[in-house]
């Protein structure tokens, strides 16, 4: 993996400044904390690449990432943003890669991590599914 882990401190005040998160009480907050892995990724490590079996989805914290597919770059990500979702939802490979562009601090979410987020908070489901749909039914998803 081309990741390190990265401390948890800090996670639940980058996790405020997220708008998903932003009217979350602190012990939900810390939930999510719970939930996921803390990394940090360097600029030029593949988040996840096209093709792969996605076993896990990543909350970008701070930094940015281009999504790829093929040679295109169709898309570039910062905080707020999750991405690797649609694989863990549809079950199928990535049908993108994605390149961080910059140094980035992310929360990692395994399967059972994802699923238990999208059970226990149903704020985090709606917005969720709320990007899959402004990505729309042409767009590539990971």
């Amino acid at each position: 993996m081309p990741f390190r882990k990265s401390d948890v401190r800090g996670t639940v005040e980058d996790l405020r400044h997220i708008a998903l998160f932003a009217r979350m009480s602190n012990a939900d907050l810390e939930e999510v904390a719970k939930l996921g892995e803390p990394v940090e990724a360097e600029a030029g490590a593949y988040l996840m690449e096209q093709g792969d079996v996605g076993t896990e989805c990543f909350l970008v914290l701070d930094g940015e990432a281009g999504v790829i597919s093929g040679e295109d770059h169709v898309a570039t990500i910062g905080p707020g943003s999750i991405v690797g979702e649609m694989a863990l939802i549809g079950h199928r490979p990535r049908n993108a890669s994605v390149v961080a562009q910059t140094p980035m601090r992310l929360l990692c979410f395994d399967i059972a991590a994802f699923n238990r987020l999208l059970d226990d908070m149903p704020q985090a489901k709606q917005y969720v599914y709320e990007q899959l749909e402004a990505r729309g039914p042409g767009r590539r998803r990971t």
